[in-house]
């Protein structure tokens, strides 16, 4: 995952209000931008894909969003 990706998903961990923001449904590319973290939807799927394979696994709250029925992109 690249470093920018990394560092908004530290940002959501560590953020109630971004929190409800992705779980309102929030297009994360544009969440990530108004919040100063530049990706496209593409680094953003590449890096989701990543971190589902990876040792690191998907936070708790990263889990509940996945258990609600979104995958953290919009429209799904």
């Amino acid at each position: 995952m690249n470093e920018t990706l990394t560092n908004f998903r530290q940002a959501v961990a560590a953020s109630t209000d971004l929190q409800e923001k992705v779980k309102a449904g929030a297009d994360l590319v544009a969440l990530g931008k108004e919040n100063g973290f530049e990706f496209t939807q593409e680094e953003l799927e590449a890096g989701w894909e990543e971190l589902q394979e990876s040792d690191e696994g998907l936070t708790d709250f990263e889990l509940e969003v996945v258990s609600g029925g979104g995958n953290g992109r919009k429209g799904s």
